[in-house]
């Protein structure tokens, strides 16, 4: 990522009941195989979990609005409610307009020595004040309150990013998602891990190595064991689903200290598709892919019923820019490509997935998100492929926000190359120029515009599918092993407005010589709950995300223009 102001962090969402294509070099496993699952978007259907959304929702609606402890002796509830009740422990449980924010009471007990400030020492006798944590699931924060013996609430602490023990109900409920999960059960041929294997420290010890740091919120890691076998899962007790497993054939002592969380298993199943390309073979197409460095995911070598469509496409960047004082504009150039081998900025928040359409049709998606999304200055992007059942191809890159501002300018960078050898025209709607030397244009919709490529095996036709764009830049070179064949480094300005994008330096007058390369560089602007932007909203007491995205791309098939 190129900065040219301050440094700043960036970023559709994945279809939930799409099924994820595996890393390029799996196969199936047998049990206790090391394996390693990545889990779906939606909350676990197991009825305790049902249950549980049900106590929440109740929670939500009922005084005092915060999930409390049961059956506690009579000293500890009263100083729960006096705690839940105090104005200023609410002020972190609501939104500034009111809205209930989804709290739970994880802890009330005595307060020991080690969990009180000096000054408050000198007001509690040993064990004689109690200490009661909540913890904010919306906001991922820990706030602890300090009762004296006179039953005075003396103290309240707020910690944002800071996550508690949980109670031994959620350590239970978390067991159970895990064990129940079908993908744990299909990755071991149906084999369930049962309660009587678990680690019963793990629930505790995982708050300190391991959690959700990428979604931020509470996440722990119950670990089964098989002997000297384990598994290891790490649960969201936010969404109440299954993130990731792993198995190690052998525990050993580098496995139980090893740190489980969900940046390293999700890491770890992309690992593979960035370090060795995949395929698929489906319904007449055929195609590799390949998740870069920092050119997202790249498709190679596509192919429908045997004829050749393109040699690779990819998205090399993403140029954002905002407008600065007076002249000046001030943005970035995102990297979005892999988490494990790479700098990039916005990395993809799960394997690419593919889901079945009408007919023979399909479509593939990869989403790349900033840590914080939708947070201010967090991006997210998606990479969209639709297969035809008529052969037609159809790429799209959609903008998800939420960007540094309401006034972004947004140009995706496509790098196009067709499968040679090719001749390059130019339709305009009226008539067709032969292209035989590098060159530049712009093209606005309504234009009847189309690249137009004859190939031993037909004419290949490139439109542009406007989408929310204003208009595109594009270009034509000759391939080049250096000008994007492997990964590319980021190119062009973040900023312009105009056609310095980055292509134009592979722009000269060297003959194309059958074969070309394009460029297509749309433009989108955003504005605010329009589109390219992101906010969030309350629901069901936790904030999640609200999308009005942005896309342009490109149709590819053969035939007429």
């Amino acid at each position: 990522m190129q900065h040219t102001s301050t440094a700043l962090l960036m970023a559709l969402l994945l279809v939930g009941c799409a099924t994820p294509l595996p890393p390029p070099t799996s196969t199936p496993s047998p049990p206790f195989a090391t394996t390693l699952i990545v889990g779906r978007e939606q909350p676990s259907l197991l009825p305790a979990v049902a249950e549980e959304q049900a106590r929440r929702r109740t929670a939500l609606t009922t005084a005092p609005y915060i999930l409390l402890r049961e059956d506690l002796p009579a000293q500890l509830a009263a100083a729960q409610a006096l705690v839940v009740g105090d104005a200023r422990l609410q002020a972190y449980t609501r939104t500034s307009d009111g809205g209930q924010l989804l709290t739970e009471v994880m802890r009330v007990a005595a307060a020991l020595p080690g969990d009180l400030a000096p000054p408050l020492l000198a007001q509690c006798s040993p064990q004689g004040c109690l200490r009661i944590t909540l913890y904010v699931y919306a906001t991922n924060t820990t706030v602890s309150a300090i009762v004296d013996q006179q039953m005075q609430l003396i103290d309240i602490q707020a910690l944002v990013g800071a996550q508690p023990e949980i109670s031994e109900r959620l350590a239970n409920l978390a067991t159970q998602i895990a064990i129940n999960d079908p993908e744990v059960a299909a990755a071991f041929d149906g084999l369930r891990p049962t309660e009587a294997m678990a680690m019963m420290s793990a629930t505790k010890t995982t708050l300190e190595a391991s959690s959700c740091e990428r979604s931020r919120h509470l996440c722990v890691a119950p670990v089964f064991t098989w002997g000297e076998r384990a598994l290891w899962t790490v649960v969201d007790l936010t969404e109440l689903r299954l993130v990731a497993a792993q198995t190690w054939t052998e525990q050993g002592q580098s496995a139980r200290r090893r740190a489980v969380s969900e940046a390293t298993l999700q890491d770890a199943a992309l690992a593979p598709l960035c370090e060795q390309p995949g395929r698929v073979e489906r319904n007449g197409w055929r195609f590799d892919y390949l998740l870069t460095s920092s050119d997202g995911l790249e498709l190679r070598m596509i192919s429908y019923q045997g004829r050749p469509l393109l040699n690779s496409i990819k998205l090399v960047d993403w140029h954002v820019g905002y407008e600065g004082s007076g002249a000046q504009r001030v943005g970035f150039s995102d990297a979005v490509g892999c988490p494990v081998f790479s700098a990039a900025a916005v990395i993809p928040y799960g394997l690419p997935r593919i889901t079945d359409g009408p007919g023979a049709a399909f479509t593939l998606t990869i989403s790349f998100r900033s840590p914080a999304w939708p947070q201010p200055c967090n991006y997210q992007y998606s990479f969209t492929a639709h297969f035809g059942a008529d052969g037609r191809l159809k790429v799209a890159a959609a903008n998800e926000g939420r960007g540094c501002g309401i006034n972004g300018t947004y140009h995706p960078v496509w790098r196009i190359e067709p499968a040679a050898p090719a001749t390059l025209s130019h339709w305009d709607g009226e008539a067709i120029t032969q292209l035989p030397t590098e060159g530049q244009a712009e093209w606005y919709p309504g234009d009847a515009h189309a690249f137009q490529l004859t190939t031993p095996t037909g004419t290949l036709q490139i439109k542009p599918d406007w989408g929310d764009a204003e208009f595109a830049y594009l270009y034509w070179s000759r391939a080049q092993p250096a000008e994007g064949q492997g990964d590319l480094a980021t190119i062009g300005s973040c900023c312009a407005l105009d056609a310095r994008q980055g292509p134009e330096q592979f722009v000269g007058s060297e003959l194309l010589e059958q074969q070309p390369v394009l460029w297509y560089v749309p433009r989108l602007t955003n504005r605010e709950r329009v589109r390219c932007w992101a906010d969030m909203r309350l629901e069901d007491g936790l904030l999640r995300p609200v999308i009005w995205p942005c896309s342009a791309g490109l149709l590819i098939s053969y035939g007429d223009p």
